[in-house]
């Protein structure tokens, strides 16, 4: 590149520290253009390919002239901007923003739906208005019209890259990863994955799959992928193991992926797993059981015993209260003459039984607390579903179904970070997720016509939330 005038490059020095990422500068019939460039993997060309976005200009004076929006937006004259909501929200994405800065020219629009999702979900036409009320979208240059972000989704979808280097990233070594399968349902009829099948009520709807994987030690949704709607969820685990094969960590599952085949392939891997047995299992067999120290759980007290078998150990954990409600029910179906005395007395030597099939040589409160920690998933999908409003798309294409579900993702990472400290603190039964968001949206930031920037008189409750995250921090 040419020796650039001094003024010139003292604004293009600016610019990178601003922007956090690689600048050029092109020179074109004597002016100067600015660009930030990135890499992306190009699947069908099998190699990487270098984007650049054009940023604006800069004069012979060093001046730095942004480039023109395509379309004639209002310019709005807010002065009072939402600030702690999205200080918090953007905090607690920083380390997936890190990752998506390498992969994507548009991680900031990326970035920018999915805080809009977690604190306030809007539809895609109204996530301008609603980012707009936000202090960070003054210092985040994020274009979130209706055109520019089903461009972005779209973009989204149809790679892999973007999915599998996040997967890869967040998911740390000799993580136990809690992995299940859920259905959301849509009303396209273009959507490729979308099928014909019957919720509760037997109305036919087109659904898809979508399975989470949830890491166990950090408490966080680490993946996610879309499935077509009829497969099974046994089959599921095979193509996500096929696309993102990474080593050193296991998985806890439910009965529905309760498969001695899987578990024999899962051994040979060396990937570890926590299964629970249905209860016809041909590996259930309680006599002799030699019952170990019980332990309390939840207030609940467990005993349990452990017996090896040819894919590991075999732990089964006894509940009393559960065993006393499942016989109960048991002599129901015996009085109504839907089971016979001999069926019973067969029945109830597994109830209130949960039956365990593990590679894993631990204690057995361990196993059985990495096993109930298959709620935080079940959390995660009911999250997805009502409060981030993923249960049902109206969207038209594959590719932009995927892109939407990749910031319904990073919108659930959000959401769990800030659950994970009400918990530590012991206050998930005081406050909500919901919550901390209300109370810190009426932390106003206050720009002047002048530029002078002030926080409003922030609130008792807001103040308390702020000393719960300390990690809202002012920006720029």
């Amino acid at each position: 590149m040419a020796q650039l005038p001094r003024p010139v490059m003292i604004t293009l020095e600016k610019m990178k520290k601003t922007e956090h990422a690689y600048m050029e500068i092109k020179v074109i019939n004597g002016r100067y253009y600015l660009h930030r460039s990135t890499s992306i993997w190009d699947k069908n060309e099998k190699k990487t390919k270098k984007v650049t976005e054009y940023l604006g200009a800069i004069t012979l004076g060093g001046v730095f002239i942004p480039k023109k929006s395509r379309q004639r937006l209002y310019e709005t004259s807010r002065e009072i901007f939402e600030y702690g909501n999205c200080a918090l929200a953007y905090n607690f994405i920083q380390d997936s923003e890190k990752i998506l800065k390498t992969l994507t020219v548009d991680y900031r629009e990326v970035i920018a739906a999915s805080i809009v999702k977690v604190i306030d979900p809007k539809p895609l036409r109204l996530l301008a208005s609603r980012w707009e009320k936000f202090y960070l979208s003054k210092k985040m240059n994020a274009h979130l019209s209706p055109k520019k972000i089903s461009a972005v989704l779209s973009e989204l979808g149809r790679s892999v890259t973007p999915w599998r280097e996040l997967f890869f990233n967040l998911t740390k070594d000799d993580d136990l990863i809690l992995y299940d399968l859920t259905a959301v349902f849509t009303h396209s009829e273009k959507l490729i994955l979308a099928e014909k099948s019957y919720n509760a009520h037997y109305s036919p709807l087109n659904q898809m799959g979508v399975a989470m994987a949830f890491s166990t030690r950090d408490t966080l949704p680490v993946g996610l992928e879309l499935y077509c709607g009829s497969i099974k969820d046994i089959s599921t685990i095979y193509e996500f193991r096929a696309k993102y094969p990474i080593s050193n960590i296991g998985f806890i599952f439910d009965r529905g992926f309760s498969s001695y085949k899987l578990l024999v392939e899962l051994k040979e891997d060396e990937i570890h797993y926590i299964v629970p047995l249905r209860k016809d299992s041909k590996y259930i067999d309680l006599r002799w059981m030699r019952w170990k120290k019980p332990f309390e759980y939840r207030k609940r007290w467990i005993r349990w015993g452990r017996k090896t078998c040819d894919l590991g150990y075999l732990y089964f954990f006894e509940d009393p209260q559960i065993k006393a409600d499942e016989e109960i029910g048991l002599l129901k179906k015996v009085e109504k003459n839907e089971l016979s005395m001999s069926e019973y007395e067969e029945s109830r030597k597994t109830a209130g039984v949960i039956s365990i099939i593990t590679d894993l040589d631990r204690d057995g409160m361990e196993i059985y607390d990495q096993y109930k920690g298959r709620e935080d998933v079940e959390l995660a999908f009911d999250t997805m579903k009502n409060h981030l409003d993923s249960d049902k798309t109206y969207l038209q294409s594959m590719e932009t179904v995927r892109g939407y579900f990749l910031i319904t993702f990073l919108s659930l990472r959000i959401y769990f970070k800030v659950l994970r400290r009400l918990r530590e603190k012991k206050l998930t039964h005081k406050i909500s997720v919901e919550e901390v968001f209300l109370e810190l949206s009426k932390v106003f930031m206050l720009i002047e016509t002048g530029g002078r920037e002030y926080y409003s008189r922030i609130p008792k409750r807001a103040r308390k939330m702020i000393e719960l995250f300390p990690e809202m921090q002012p920006m720029g």
